[in-house]
This record gives C-alpha cells, structure tokens and sequence, in this order.
C-alpha cells in the first residue's frame, strides 16, 4: 500500500493492490510520511473502503480539498463512533470534509445557507446532533471559525446517512417527510406546537419510523380497521380532513398509499399530540 495524501499523523489516504482507494487510521500511520512512501502496516488499526461509484470522487477529494478537512473529518468520525456506537463507510470522510471545506468558505464570504429541516433533525436524530454540535466546537477550536448550528444539521445527517447501522440511507427523505407531514398537520388544525415539546418529540418520531417503512418499501398488513377510524372521525371533520390530506400527500409525493391501521395510529396521535 502506498500513500496518497497525509492527513495528519494518526490518518492517511492510500491506494491498495487488493482494496483500490482508502483511509486508514491508526497512532502514528502519518507521522513523518509523504506522498508516495509504503504504508506501516502494524500501524494499521482501521480502514475504510470506497464503493466502485464513489473512487473517482474519492481521488478528486484528495486533490482539491485541503487536508485539515480531512484531519477534522477523522476527529468527528472518531467521536462518532465512540459516541453512536457504530461504523461508517468510507464515504462520510468525502462528504464531511467536503461540506466543511465549503461550510467555512460561505461562511468567511457571508454566505447563509438555513437548514431549513434543522428543527426535524435534531428531534430525530438528537444523538447524531449532538456529535455536531461536539464538531462546531472542535472546529471552532481548530479554525477558529465558528460555524452556524446549521451545519450541526447537517453533519447529523451525514453520520446517518452513511452509518453501517442505517440500511436505508434515507435521513434527508426522512425529515423532510416529516416536516411536510407536521407543517400540514398545523395548517389544517390549526395549531401551533412548541418544536421542543413533547407532543412534538411523540409524533415526529411516528413519522420517522412511518417514513422509514416508506422508503424501505416496508408494506404493512393491510387490517381493516377503517372502523376503529370512522368512529374517530365521526365528530371532528377537520381531523378527517388532515388525515385526507395527510393520504394523498404521501400518495402523490412517495408513491405509497397509507394502510387502514396507519391512517388509524395517526388519527390518535393527532388527537393525542396535537389536538
């Protein structure tokens, strides 16, 4: 194995005969290495793999963004994974250091970008955030920049998105689902609901788990229970309106229709959240 680029002293990119394009870590793998030398391989204590998709983007990572993303990469990945209990492919380093490598040029040029599912990821994913939240102050630290909450959001997403503990791969579709669903819930019975409250917290997590069976096309058991829904709907006919408008947005947007029993757990958690 031979070096590609030196991160810092404890992380490395490298090409493999076997392998083709990785990252490895390990205490001293980097130290007094240069591009081009053999890699120590006792010094070995990770390595992290690119799919076939992902080496060309991979190879134009390691020449175009400077190599402090790639360390703070490694430092959030670490964090990470002592703090989320998993592992993650070796993509997350290209999409963290990309995003931080533009992150901070927006933010040295003025250059705001909302997150506008920020509210939704935190709720979901509040571990994810929080390790974020751990980066904008290693960052800070590090650069001395300091980077919007925002891209705490964001950083969120990518440990999700490119956990070996998330089959789906679908954060973003996620949230944004759930922030559809919420925002119409509000518009069409018209309330308002604190985004740090628990009848918040109780429904987007419905969503996200409804979400998650969507996008891994998880097609419940389709038991009749438009019994048990007509009885809740009999006297609340703006509840029997959200939940038609709830159906045929998801229809539409997700190409997935709401079973009866679905349609049934939303109605109560309206109700009982919400209402």
């Amino acid at each position: 194995m031979k070096i590609l680029k030196v991160f810092n002293n404890n992380s490395v990119a490298a090409i493999s005969d076997e392998l083709g394009d990785i990252i490895l870590t390990g205490s001293g793998i980097g130290f007094q290495k240069k591009i081009g030398d053999l890699v120590d391989e006792a010094k070995i204590e990770k390595t992290y793999l690119f799919k076939d998709d992902q080496k060309k983007r991979f190879e134009q990572s390691i020449d175009e963004v400077p190599a402090i993303y790639f360390e703070i990469a490694n430092k959030i990945v670490a964090k990470a994974i002592k703090e989320l209990e998993t592992d993650f492919s070796g993509e997350i380093f290209i999409a963290i250091s990309d995003h931080l490598s533009f992150a901070v040029k927006r933010k040295k040029e003025n250059v705001y970008l909302p997150n506008i599912i920020l509210n939704e990821t935190r709720t979901l994913y509040k571990k994810e955030y929080k390790v974020g939240l751990w980066a904008l102050d290693y960052i800070e630290k590090k650069l001395g920049i300091h980077l919007d909450a925002d891209e705490a959001g964001y950083l969120a997403l990518h440990l999700v998105n490119f956990s070996f503990n998330d089959k789906a791969n679908n954060a973003i579709k996620i949230v944004t689902l759930t922030k559809e669903v919420l925002n119409l819930i509000k518009s069409t019975m018209k309330i308002e609901l604190e985004e740090d409250s628990i009848g918040y917290a109780r429904i987007s997590i419905h969503l996200k788990y409804l979400a998650e069976r969507i996008f891994r096309d998880e097609v419940d058991n389709f038991v009749d229970t438009t019994s048990n829904i007509r009885d809740m709907l009999k006297e609340d006919s703006r509840l029997a309106l959200c939940i038609n408008r709830i159906v045929k947005l998801i229809e539409d947007r997700y190409d997935y229709r709401l079973s009866p029993d679905e349609q049934t757990y939303l109605c109560i958690h309206i109700k009982k959240n919400m209402g």
